[in-house]
């Protein structure tokens, strides 16, 4: 079997790909087309790698001239897939673009397919270094590893979508300096939006609730929800950037990048084994459900269930939360609603509380363990 390879440098490793020319007679031309969309993502010295560093192999089939477009694009998922792959528990992975500073500042524009996050790269990359359109990759202490992989553009006349390296399209190169997180962006893009586009900062709870479900492989990860939080006490308070054309985007770079206080935050987790809540009101007590994480920050609590669902607790929510944490007994929660939220009107406040515990119970949050 013919066979060459290239690798490419994904989050921090390396992939090797390995193309098989048994049932394809090798050419020059279309080994370009292969090759050179990952140009940008190949180690600088590619002739000696460190081989400890290949972390996945692909082995891929030479297409024919019909089958090029399709297999380029088709090798550009599997490639990110392997790399997602083998750092799944160790970094957080943002499906997100990203672009670096020269100061080796990074941005992290996340948001779901379809959200126009490629389109964001490419006229941010256009003045800033491209960090990656699909993947940001982030270390605990904040380090950034880029993968500066292909995009994919749409050619006139064309039904297919092109897959083309970053410097081909004019984006920039990486900055000399170390890559570190210095700020999470939510994408709102609006189309016929009116208004002049828009930076607005969101609470740590409230945006834990749009981040989560662009994190891959989450469940594999030590404490998400502080993770996250964790970051943010580095890189500054989470903001949304709503417009309607990319290129509105960048001049307000400068500002995403500018430190914004964040909000105080801590972990809220059970730390001692606790028999539950009962109420005499109820014929059981409640116990806090097996959890993936939980934060509260600005007076809100977000819990992350066993489903990888992110709940968000307001009003008398996080306390209720946090006593069931504490183990305390029925009574004590009771007095604690009283001095902070006052009796409720047009209930008791006994009721009240079991009316939340059962509330609680029903998203999941709790367990209902029945009076024996």
């Amino acid at each position: 079997m013919q066979a060459d390879e290239i690798l490419v440098n994904a989050l921090g490793s390396l992939v090797r790909i390995r193309f098989d020319f048994s049932r394809q007679q090798f050419d020059e031309a279309r080994w370009g087309k292969l090759r050179g969309p990952w140009s940008d993502a190949m180690p600088e010295n590619e002739a000696t790698p460190v081989v400890e560093n290949v972390v996945a192999e692909l082995l891929w089939a030479f297409p024919d001239d019909d089958g090029l477009p399709g297999s380029v694009a088709e090798l550009s998922t599997h490639t990110t897939l392997a790399a997602i792959e083998a750092q799944r528990g160790r970094l957080l992975m943002l499906h997100a673009a990203g672009i670096a500073h020269p100061s080796g500042q990074v941005l992290a524009f996340i948001g779901p397919s379809g959200r126009g996050k490629t389109t964001l790269a490419r006229h941010l990359g256009a003045k800033y270094g491209y960090v990656t359109d699909e993947t940001v990759g982030i270390e605990a202490d904040g380090t950034v590893h880029p993968y500066r992989k292909p995009l994919s553009v749409i050619q006139p006349g064309e039904a297919y979508k092109e897959q083309l390296a970053p410097s081909d399209l004019g984006l920039g190169g990486l900055p000399t300096a170390s890559l570190a997180l210095a700020g999470l962006v939510l994408v709102s893009r609006r189309d016929g939006f009116s208004g002049a586009p828009r930076i607005d900062t969101l609470g740590l709870c409230d945006a834990l609730v749009e981040i989560v479900p662009e994190i891959s492989y989450l469940a594999d990860m030590d404490k998400p929800l502080q993770t996250i939080a964790s970051h943010v006490g580095r890189c500054g308070a989470i903001r949304r950037v709503t417009y309607s054309e990319a290129f509105e985007v960048l001049p307000l770079v400068p500002e995403l990048l500018a430190w914004e206080q964040p909000e105080a935050w801590e972990a809220v987790l059970p730390t001692v084994e606790t028999a539950g809540v009962m109420s005499p009101l109820a014929p059981e007590s409640y116990l806090p459900a097996p959890v993936l994480d939980a934060v509260e920050a600005g007076g809100l609590t977000a819990v992350l269930d066993g489903n990888r669902m992110v709940h968000v607790l307001d009003g008398v929510g996080p306390l209720v939360w946090r006593s069931l944490c504490e183990g305390r007994d029925f009574a004590s929660l009771v007095h604690e609603v009283e001095r902070q939220f006052g009796a409720p009107p047009e209930q008791q406040l006994e009721e009240a509380v079991v009316v939340v515990l059962s509330t609680l119970a029903d998203a999941g949050l709790l367990v209902r363990v029945p009076a024996t």
